[in-house]
């Protein structure tokens, strides 16, 4: 499971000009890909400022669908799985 913080543009050039950083660092730390203090700070303030906390849950992996492979009379030639 993946976490991230949903911020709008106006919200995260506010944020990078107050933390003297660029945009797309600010939009890093919102992603949770940089964890240093100041990311830290940065998501803190992020929800203080209206952002909103996102939980990304990937059902692909609990959801793995076999495929079935067919002739032209609808006979299973083949079943192919993703594991």
């Amino acid at each position: 499971m993946r976490q991230k913080i949903e911020l709008n543009a106006a919200g995260k050039a506010m944020l990078a000009k107050i933390f003297k950083v660029s945009v797309q660092n600010v939009s890093q730390a919102l992603l949770f890909r940089r964890n240093s203090e100041q990311a830290r700070k940065i998501r803190e303030a992020a929800l203080i400022n209206g952002g909103t906390l996102v939980q990304i849950i990937d059902v692909t992996d609990e959801v793995k669908q076999a495929v079935k492979v067919l002739d032209s009379h609808g006979n299973v030639k083949k079943v192919i799985t993703n594991k």
